[in-house]
């Protein structure tokens, strides 16, 4: 009888190379349909470009919709916004759909006419450009296109940036106008500026800009600096004069005296009626917005399903969507961390799950009234994009494409949504990922390293699958805990509020909690206990290395590591103003920049570090990381520094995820062991 092989934790050998983790790095987004095809946007690290694909029923394998070479992305708000816009052929004798999407090279809007999927055309469509070519000294994206009121036109958030005249002109807040702009879908305005169309302002950031069904009235929603919007923000509607919005009102949302209210997104279910997601009672959760037929006031607004649940996400992109109002009934998630996705009843208020066994789903949902189709994903099922029909009696939930054997399964671990409660009892929400391997188990007695991870952000949550990344290090044997501190969406405000003006506190804490919970628990060793994160993550990393003595080396990705820089013209619009609520307001509230700035306590970091960094990131700028490993370079404190040439905020490029994931292995030797992931080659170019 043959018995399973005992290594140590950290030696198991795997299949599952930096090579495997880069090739599978990217990701998808934004569904949309036309007819019967499923497009989405698909990130590719070979090329590291974002490809429009397609498939459909008969048609399951994607096809490319553009030539090679065209990056369907945009800029907005740094983050992007949704880039595309189809329009299915109208008829069977009409073999065309139309796209309009925006060019990453560029930031202009084209248009394309495509073939139907499997009819004789077999060549990339030419696009043509919509919008104007930016003069110098000025930078226009384009984000969220949807359709005029006459068919004739796109409608988008138009942002433009004009560039700094000097030091005295750097705040990019200032330089920065949003608007809803109409464009011609003639292509027009391509060389006539004056043929596109302001339809309508009102503040500072504007997104998710809707039409009525009878094209009369214009909803959006909007927020002003230092609010962001899972703070406060405000759902605004206007009436229509050919084709310019009127004086908007306020329906709901913002700050008034102590009360912040945010509204992440609304859509019409007929001309007098407006379905948004909003939480004046702490949660995310369905309000529906009865208006006069002839005037603006709303008649009665109403939370037609109050849960303790949260109904929606933040928003960080322009064109985000957690629901759906169809005429079958307005579908949208709910749940705190484990999800359904459900279909409400206006008529009885009854809920109907419609994707049994999925448990997360993204904010990208898209319908066209007969279907939905949304990117769910399920520990045990993994990830995948689902269509959903309907109409009653229709059929289930079904993938777009079948699922594949992945021969990598046997060592990736099944996530565990788990809790845990720090020392004032309060829960802390994290997803654990056990050491997993078919072959091989650790020998008796023996606790595995433990490598805590935060997520960026920080308003955001973690995933519930299995994760290539972290598959590399738990099939080696390592535990990965993904934490969800206070501060994460998807628990309603008041565990989202836990960060404000608690940064580097509550989240270095809750990181601390899960640590500790682990290692009491015999599933993680105190002495082999790392950190990781990216962004605001590498931010929350680097104060567990200033502030705890809890972790033994740490990987930071593109950090904000002086906070008092990483505001105003330090960074982008969208977040110039965000530490305002995270830890406080200079100059009054210097004292504390200073308390909690891992660049300020630098000499406080004494164990080992690999900083990892894009050359062109404009969101944390590389002197965020450099301040930190100059301090490093002076002390002689163990520590690698990878700049990664054309990379931005996050790694697009294959050999960049590749170096990036091989110079956190040498770190792990460096502290647990020469032995550490030994079937792992290290070459020079990563170290």
């Amino acid at each position: 009888m043959s018995t399973a092989p005992r290594l140590p934790y950290g030696t198991w050998p795997s299949p599952i190379t930096a090579e495997a983790v880069a090739d599978a790095s990217g990701s998808t987004s934004w569904p949309s349909g036309a007819g019967e095809e499923n497009w989405w946007c698909a990130s590719d690290p070979a090329t590291a470009t974002v490809r429009l694909l397609r498939n459909a029923p008969g048609h399951e394998d994607p096809v490319p919709v553009l030539a090679p070479g065209i990056s369907v992305r945009n800029r907005s708000l740094g983050y992007g916004g949704k880039p595309y816009w189809v329009s299915a052929a109208p008829s069977p004798t009409d073999n065309h759909h139309v796209l309009v999407f925006t060019d990453h090279s560029d930031q202009r809007l084209y248009r394309a006419e495509v073939p139907r999927l499997g009819s004789a055309a077999d060549s990339f469509p030419v696009p043509v450009p919509l919008t104007p070519a930016d003069p110098p000294g000025r930078e226009t994206c384009w984000a969220d296109p949807v359709t005029g009121p006459d068919g004739t036109e796109v409608w988008c958030v138009r942002e433009t940036t004009r560039a700094a005249t000097g030091p005295h002109d750097a705040d990019p807040a200032v330089r920065t106008v949003r608007e809803i702009v109409a464009v011609p879908l003639s292509g027009a305005a391509a060389d006539d500026p004056g043929a596109l169309r302001v339809v309508a302002r009102s503040h500072h950031f504007l997104c998710g800009h809707r039409l009525s069904p009878d094209g009369r009235r214009l909803a959006w929603i909007g927020w002003d600096h230092p609010h962001m919007p899972w703070d406060s923000s405000e759902l605004m509607v206007a009436d229509l004069h050919d084709g310019v919005a009127g004086e908007p009102v306020r329906l709901l949302g913002g700050s008034h005296g102590d009360t912040e209210v945010s509204v992440s997104q609304a859509a019409w279910a007929d001309p007098d009626t407006l379905y948004a997601m909003a939480d004046p009672n702490g949660w995310w959760n369905l309000h529906r917005i009865d208006l006069a037929s002839d005037r603006l006031t709303p008649r009665a607004i109403t939370n037609v399903l109050p849960l303790q649940e949260d109904c929606a996400g933040p928003v960080w992109r322009v064109g985000a969507s957690w629901f759906a109002a169809t005429p079958h009934g307005v579908v949208l998630p709910q749940g705190n961390g484990r999800q359904k996705l459900s279909r409400w009843s206006p008529q009885d208020g009854e809920l109907t799950e419609l994707a049994d066994g999925w448990t997360h789903f993204q904010g990208d949902l898209w319908s066209d009234g007969d279907r939905i189709l949304v990117r769910a994903a399920d520990p045990a099922q993994g990830s995948a994009l689902l269509s959903i029909p309907l109409a009653p009696g229709s059929g289930p939930a079904r993938r777009t494409r079948p699922k594949s054997v992945d021969p990598l399964a046997p060592w990736q671990p099944q996530p565990e949504r788990r809790t845990v409660y720090d020392a004032q009892g309060r829960p802390v929400h994290f997803v654990l990922h056990r050491p997993t391997h078919p072959t091989t188990t650790a020998p008796e007695g023996e606790l595995p390293p433990l490598l805590v991870q935060v997520h960026g952000g920080p308003t955001s949550s973690t995933g519930v699958t299995a994760d290539l990344e972290y598959s590399f290090f738990t099939s080696r044997g390592f535990t990965v805990a993904d934490v969800d501190y206070g501060g994460s969406t998807g628990y309603g405000r008041a565990y989202r509020d836990r960060l404000r003006g608690q940064w580097g506190t509550v989240d270095v804490d809750d990181c601390v909690t899960v640590a500790r919970a682990l290692a009491a628990e015999g599933l993680a060793d105190p002495a082999r206990t790392a950190v990781r994160g990216g962004s605001a993550g590498g931010w929350t990393t680097l104060a567990c290395l200033v502030h705890t003595d809890v972790f033994c080396a740490g990987t930071v990705l593109y950090p904000i590591s002086d906070p008092a820089r990483w505001r105003a013209d330090q960074t982008h619009d969208f977040e110039s103003r965000y530490v305002d609520t995270l830890i406080g307001e200079l100059p009054q509230d210097q004292a504390h920049f200073d308390k909690i700035s891992p660049a300020a306590n630098a000499d406080r970091i004494t164990v080992p570090l690999v900083m990892l960094q894009g050359a062109d990131d404009f969101i944390c700028r590389p002197d965020q990381a450099t301040c930190i490993v100059d301090n490093l370079a002076e002390r002689g404190v163990w520590h690698r520094f990878l700049l990664f040439e054309g990379e931005g905020h996050g790694f697009r490029q294959a050999n960049s995820v590749r170096r990036a994931l091989l110079a956190e292995v040498a770190l792990y030797r460096e502290t647990f062991g020469s032995h550490i992931a030994s079937d792992v080659p290290l070459d020079a170019d990563a170290l």
